[in-house]
């Protein structure tokens, strides 16, 4: 049965397959992703676990080579030792040398008591060539034959050891114990500093290395691999074993240890898993080095186990999905066999039975769909055509209305009729939104929520039909038998919910103006006509209102039939005059008082307001006519920008707007000729000052010669106060009156020197100068020679 779909691709069977599949592999999927996770887990466990053990390797080490070095820092400030070394008294008492290296031995013999975990410690004095060991003290040669004489190294290289200049370390070294046995020991070596003719001297402590192994023998590790310390240039202090030493011929210390402290080494086909560590306390290095299928033992156990939970579950997973597959196969089938029969569908090549037997539902809902669909626009377009005919009194009289109201669904309850006609008045907000959310035409999308919101809220009480006439809205209201006087009282609540709810929630802001109520299908057309007779008195009563035609025409009645506006001659040439000198407060105070006059004491028809708003508009052309200079300002450099300013005057839909508009050009306009009178005042002011200045300095050319010159014989002459003469001379000119005074009768002094006829006693006196010294000063400060030199320089 399954063989007859094999080659169908599209068959649901192949799905199916595919999909028992995905969810059979999903599983081993998730192990393997499980497993592979598990594995890193399990392999940094691993790792962090023989780090740790390592670690713990260096806390026991640290400790141990800790109080080596605590010992090294008591015996290298120990007081007779220092003294010993560094005090220079044996030159003067030869005699207390001995006595003070027995006493330094005894002190060392309490050391060796406190230090339990040294194996052996001394000091090699250089200038003696003396080694001083707990309760004696020796030559060197004996001490070493005593020590370390045991084929390691000789004694020149045992000197070399402790003849090191400021070395402070640990270093692998032998010794012999007190059975004559060679001991592999860490020996910590520290050199004295040496100061300039003192001898110098070393300290050596040793521990060995057999005691170091009994501290870390019962760590894991340990017995694991191969466990090393080494110092700073590598050299091996302690090893767990002796392949070790072997081990670590070829091992990349410059190659691998800066980068990692774990990695992978192989040598001689063997692979090592390599841990190191660095000790901060003692500079030393810990290196574990294990044999890489000891490291994971674990690991490749889990790896195994898993690879076998893998493979039993594909091959049951793979029995179950082909008992599945044909049992859940056979209804699907028989079902596209039943279908194919009464459809006109056909499956084709390689077709899907789901997708069969979908196309052939979809294709009868599609059906009725599109039946519904064409119905339903059909009706909504009719039903707005048959309510637009009955606001425009058009009705086919060949066909009865109450067929017509039939068709379209359509039941009034009262032979009352009134209309609210629905003016958007600004809507920008919400085009806006619509635009940025992407959605359909919002025009369209704002007609049909204005719909709704006026035929939900008319059908609280009521019956209400919208339909769009022109670039308006008109709702045709039905009224129910109940209330027949709060009608009207209805109409304003109807207009006012919907202008709140629609301005609250949408931001589209609207003016309703309502009819009249009438009675009989013929009374639609009336009251059609009287809403858009309100919506007229927007110009004057403002937008965003509600307008009743009944309460405009009854305010018109109760007041006298007037047939002019107030705007005299008078108030125009006042606020013509208020924009020329630029006073913008009391141009906006006439305005006003003029639209409060018109609009706010009496009632004003629509005709007569429009008179009012185009003279308004005419003040302003003839005020910017007699501005000639103003097409220089920046304001209205382009003679188009008065243009527009005008046409948007002039098409203003209500006074308020005018008002505002107007308002804005007046300050505008004010605001420049306020600025051009007052530069008109400062350049006068100017004119007049360059004057006067121009005047003193006629008038000190013509009196220079005068002995009194000075500032308050000018004062007086102006009739002005020496001071202020003073500081408005200075503030225009940036020189001083008497300065003034001074160079003009030096630069005449100087020309009737340059004739050579005449002293300088004399060119004093003629120049208006009582003393020829207060005339040779002068003369000097302003040429900076005297005027005896100058004379003399002219005749040369």
């Amino acid at each position: 049965m399954l063989g007859k779909f094999q080659i169908n691709r599209r068959s649901v069977l192949l799905t199916w397959l595919l999909s028992y599949l995905a969810v059979l592999l999903l599983p081993v999927l998730m192990s393997v992703i499980v497993y592979t996770q598990s594995s890193k887990t399990l392999e940094n466990e691993i790792n962090q676990a023989n780090q740790s053990l390592l670690k713990q390797v260096r806390e026991v080490m640290d400790n141990q080579f800790e109080s080596m070095e605590r010992l090294n820092f008591e015996l290298t400030w120990n007081v007779r030792l220092q003294q010993f070394l560094f005090s220079g008294k044996y030159q003067i008492y030869p005699n207390e040398l001995l006595y003070d290296l027995h006493q330094i031995t005894q002190d060392l013999l309490l050391y060796r008591t406190s230090y339990s975990l040294i194996d052996l410690f001394y000091i090699y004095i250089a200038n003696s060539n003396q080694v001083l060991m707990p309760d004696v003290y020796r030559d060197a040669p004996f001490a070493y034959n005593l020590i370390h004489k045991n084929g390691v190294y000789n004694y020149e290289q045992w000197l070399q050891i402790v003849n090191q200049k400021e070395f402070k370390g640990f270093i692998p070294m032998s010794r012999i114990d007190e059975s004559g046995n060679l001991r592999n020991t860490v020996a910590y070596i520290s050199t004295y500093r040496k100061e300039s003719d003192k001898p110098g001297a070393t300290n050596v402590i040793m521990v060995d290395q057999s005691r170091i192994l009994r501290a870390i023998e019962n760590i894991e590790l340990f017995n694991k691999g191969h466990v090393l310390i080494l110092n700073e240039a590598n050299q091996v202090l302690v090893t767990s074993s002796k392949e070790s030493v072997n081990l670590l011929k070829d091992f990349p210390f410059d190659k691998e240890m800066p980068e990692s402290n774990m990695f992978l080494w192989e040598k001689d086909g063997l692979n090592y898993e390599v841990t190191y560590i660095k000790s901060d306390r003692s500079k030393l290095k810990y290196l574990s080095i294990i044999p890489s299928q000891l490291f994971w033992e674990k690991a490749e156990r889990v790896r195994n186990l898993t690879y076998m939970s893998i493979f039993i579950s594909l091959l049951g997973g793979i029995s179950l999905t082909y008992v599945f597959l044909r049992k859940n196969y056979n209804p699907v089938r028989r079902l596209v066999t039943a279908l194919s029969g009464k459809t006109e569908l056909t499956g084709g090549q390689g077709y899907n039975e789901f997708r069969f037997i979908e196309q052939a539902v979809d294709h009868t809902l599609v059906e009725m769909a599109k039946i519904m669909s064409e119905r339903k626009k059909q009706y909504h377009i009719l039903r707005s055509n048959f309510v637009g005919r009955m606001l425009k009194g058009k009705l086919n009289e060949q066909i009865p209305v109450d067929e017509s109201l039939a068709t379209f669904n359509m039941q009034f309850a009262t032979d009352d009729f009134a209309v609210i006609v629905l003016y958007v008045q600004e809507s920008g907000t919400f085009h806006e939104r619509i635009q940025e959310i992407g959605s359909t035409d919002p025009q369209q999308l704002m007609q049909f929520i204005i719909t709704n919101v006026m035929e939900e809220l008319a059908a609280q009480n009521h019956q209400g039909y919208v339909t769009e006439m022109e670039d308006s809205l008109v709702c045709l209201i039905n009224f129910s038998a109940k209330d027949p006087e709060g009608r009207m009282e209805e109409l304003v609540r109807i207009s006012k919910d919907a202008q709140a709810f629609i301005m609250s929630k949408y931001h589209i802001s609207l003016t309703l103006s309502i009819s009249g109520i009438h009675s009989g299908i013929n009374g639609i057309s009336q009251a059609y006509l009287e809403a858009l007779d309100a919506m007229e008195y927007k110009l004057v009563m403002g937008s965003k209102e509600i307008l009743s035609y009944e309460d405009i025409h009854q305010n018109a009645a109760m007041e006298e039939a007037d047939t002019v506006y107030y705007y005299p001659l008078q108030v125009e040439l006042q606020l013509i005059n208020y924009v020329k000198i630029g006073d913008f407060p009391m141009a906006r105070q006439t305005l006003d008082e003029i639209i409060e006059r018109n609009f706010k004491r009496s009632f004003m028809s629509v005709p007569l307001g429009r008179c009012l708003m185009l003279n308004l508009v005419s003040t302003m052309i003839k005020t910017i006519s007699e501005l000639g200079y103003i097409e220089d300002s920046l304001l209205i450099r382009n003679p188009r920008r008065i243009e527009k300013r005008i046409e948007r005057l002039a098409t203003c839909e209500t006074i308020q707007e005018m008002q505002v508009q107007m308002t804005e050009f007046l300050e505008k306009v004010c605001e420049y000729t306020s600025n051009k009178r007052q530069q008109n005042i400062q350049q006068s002011k100017q004119r007049v000052m360059d004057e006067r200045i121009q005047q003193i300095v006629n008038y000190i050319n013509e009196s220079y010669t005068d002995p009194n010159l000075n500032i308050s014989m000018i004062g007086s002459h102006f009739d002005m106060k020496p001071a202020y003469l003073s500081k408005l001379f200075k503030d225009h000119t940036n020189e001083g009156l008497l300065d003034s005074i001074n160079k003009t009768r030096v630069a005449r002094a100087k020309s009737i020197l340059d004739e050579g006829s005449r002293n300088v006693s004399d060119v004093a006196t003629s120049v208006g100068f009582n003393d020829v010294n207060a005339f040779i000063r002068t003369f000097k400060k302003y040429e900076g020679i005297t005027p005896g030199k100058y004379k003399e320089m002219k005749e040369e």
